[in-house]
């Protein structure tokens, strides 16, 4: 039989499969956006350990907006997906939609940003440990004042590196109320070379900045540079996430590396054990915590240049 189908060129139904069975064997993933380097190496590990499993998956990007992100989950559940892998927008404070999902019996799961009120599975660095080895490094170098760039703090990633960061201060003695600017900013390159740029015309005085994503370390650093100030002589510039441009530009910017292709493959990992085995009662509320490596470049070395 197997021999004639393959002679006639016979191609399984698999809508009538999927109806008989009730899985599409579908994975939804969104991301706040697709062409951001982490969710794009992200969403690689997710395709490669999804077609290995066996499923398909439909990628969305929410672009940050809580709006598009609730279209993007009905989206995916009128595709009848099978689970659903999310990485929240930053305007997401009302989790309805998320919950509709969850309340029709698909598995919502997280990874790299999560939502505490959700008890979920989900799949994630240890941003504020990291956060506080890098502080820690750049209180190392003789600092005299630091301004940290930081994003929403609705978000978890960026909760957890200002933890992080204030846990080095208090560990190291640093005097924050006389010695520490922070700035809460879109974590953009555009945004934070107009930021930097204020701060010096307001004639703030500041020797390090820790910005915590890549691309407002280099608007950072690009802003300095402009205005005649050197990196890492004058000013110390750190960022965090390992962006490919991180090492390119000059001097490379310190940061720290999140295993992204990683943390898609184990969300995805995650999802297909229990949509294989959730009819046996398996629980999805776990969390997996990957390891993330601090990177010191030229940046943040004076010693290197001095």
């Amino acid at each position: 039989m197997q021999d004639k189908a393959k002679e006639m060129n016979y191609q399984p139904n698999t809508l009538a499969s999927n109806l008989r069975t009730q899985k599409s064997n579908t994975i939804g993933i969104i991301v706040p956006h697709i062409t951001k380097y982490f969710f794009s190496t992200a969403i690689s590990g997710i395709e490669e350990e999804a077609h290995e499993q066996g499923f398909n998956v439909i990628i969305c990007q929410s672009k940050d907006s809580v709006e598009l992100e609730a279209k993007n989950i009905n989206t995916l559940m009128s595709s009848r997906v099978d689970g659903i892998l999310i990485s929240p927008a930053i305007e997401t404070s009302s989790v309805e939609h998320i919950q509709t999902a969850i309340n029709r019996n698909i598995p919502v799961f997280f990874f790299d940003r999560h939502i505490d009120s959700i008890s979920t599975t989900k799949v994630i660095t240890d941003d504020r440990s990291t956060s506080k080895e890098l502080t820690l490094h750049l209180l190392s170098q003789n600092i005299k004042r630091m301004a940290v760039l930081t994003g929403d703090q609705s978000v978890s990633i960026y909760k957890n590196r200002v933890k992080g960061a204030f846990e080095a201060f208090q560990e190291s003695g640093y005097n924050t109320e006389d010695k520490l600017i922070m700035q809460q900013i879109h974590l953009n390159m555009d945004d934070a070379y107009r930021v930097v740029n204020e701060m010096l015309d307001n004639k703030m005085e500041f020797d390090a900045v820790f910005a915590m994503n890549d691309m407002a370390a280099i608007g950072t650093q690009k802003a300095l540079q402009d205005r005649g100030l050197r990196v890492p002589e004058d000013v110390l510039v750190a960022g965090f996430s390992n962006e490919l441009i991180s090492k390119l530009v000059s001097p490379p910017i310190t940061t720290v590396h999140q295993p992204a292709k990683e943390i898609g493959k184990m969300a995805t990992k995650k999802m297909v054990n229990y949509i294989k085995e959730k009819d046996k009662g398996l629980i999805a509320s776990e969390t997996t915590v990957l390891e993330s490596k601090l990177i010191i470049r030229a940046s943040t070395q004076r010693d290197k240049v001095e």
